[in-house]
């Protein structure tokens, strides 16, 4: 049983890897979802930075009460603003595309009858093994990736509203998390290549539809 379980879940393994978009660059799509998330928190985190100056060690409490930092600070979230808006239909399709597994199995995936009936075949065990590392795990590297890229966004947006009077170890730590988090994102692509596919195998499997 343990020896059929444990070939079951190799097969599974050369399914899923077959399934990775041929020519697939890892490192572009890390510098893309690195710079999408550092957006989107600088947003985020520049918008709370605008209402509630304070949040970020400011001397007054009131927006735009602070001199011109507030001012650089809104032209920046105009134009990350922009850039997201410009992205919009591919943010859209990427949402619903990363909802898709959840609500119908991916038949038309030329890897999903092997993978399903691998899974199937897959003892207990092995089932929760392969939720860890191609569903979940990727879901929490991806969340670990965005909150190093907002850190990042935190100490560009704090250095903005403190009219650049920073020390030194700030943009440190700002490039420290950048880095931290173009290399995680960059282990995470592996996985989130094929992350669709595994859910809904998973899914299926598991729950059913």
């Amino acid at each position: 049983m343990v020896l059929t379980s444990n070939r079951a879940y190799s097969d599974l393994v050369k399914w899923m890897r077959s399934a990775r978009p041929p020519g697939m660059n890892l490192w572009l799509r890390a510098r893309r979802d690195f710079a999408s998330s550092l957006i989107t928190g600088t947003v985020v985190l520049g918008l709370i930075g605008l209402l509630d100056p304070e949040s970020f060690g400011a001397p007054q409490s009131d927006a735009f009460a602070n001199g011109w930092p507030p001012t650089v600070l809104a032209g920046l979230l105009i134009l990350c603003a922009a850039f997201l808006a410009t992205r919009f239909g591919r943010i859209r399709r990427a949402t619903m595309r990363a909802a898709e597994p959840w609500f119908r199995p991916l038949y038309e995936s030329p890897a999903w009858p092997g993978a399903s009936g691998a899974l199937a075949a897959c003892a207990p065990g092995s089932k929760a093994r392969f939720a860890v590392a191609w569903v979940w795990g990727p879901i929490a590297l991806v969340v670990i990736a965005c909150t190093f890229s907002w850190s990042t966004a935190y100490f560009v947006v704090d250095a903005i509203l403190a009219g650049g009077r920073i020390g030194w170890g700030q943009p440190l730590y700002a490039l420290g998390f950048a880095l931290l988090s173009l290399m995680t994102w960059r282990f995470a692509e592996v996985r989130l290549a094929t992350w669709r596919l595994a859910t809904s195998i998973h899914r299926e499997a598991t729950e059913g539809y």
